[in-house]
């Protein structure tokens, strides 16, 4: 058994034993506007690796970005999921991620690549699934 501390995203500092191939769990996270905890739940994957433990993957659970002083969750695409990630450090979204559908007649946040900011889109009235994340997966 090998001992981890780590600071979750500077919110708090935290002791866990951790097994090699184990999973860490942060539940019920609180939101602050002025940090960037923007998640209820976070699973950090952690592996042994020629003696030293690395982190595999996060998975972030119902994820929402701040746009104009509100948070809101976010479409699914390779923009808006790296651009996700990599504002918490990671390199690039993974395979692993999961969606859930938006309603109709609704905004949700899209990542301006062009301008780097998150805006929000509109997702018109075509009876259809607007496709968010649910969780999204980075490394």
């Amino acid at each position: 058994m090998k001992t981890l501390t780590f600071a979750l995203l500077a919110l708090s500092s935290t002791s866990i034993n951790v097994f090699a191939n184990s999973t860490i769990s942060a539940n019920e996270m609180t939101l602050n506007k002025d940090g960037q905890v923007t998640f209820t739940r976070a699973e950090v994957g952690i592996e042994e690796r020629q003696g030293v433990l690395v982190n595999t993957a996060t998975t972030y659970y119902s994820p929402k970005v701040w746009i104009n002083g509100n948070l809101k969750p976010f479409f699914v695409g390779s923009t808006n999921g790296n651009q996700f990630c990599e504002e918490r450090g990671h390199n690039q979204e993974i395979s692993g991620s999961t969606i859930t559908c938006g309603e109709d007649e609704s905004a949700y946040g899209n990542f301006d690549w062009y301008n780097q900011l998150w805006t929000m889109k509109s997702t018109g009235s075509k009876n259809q699934c607007y496709q968010l994340y649910a969780t999204i997966k980075c490394q």
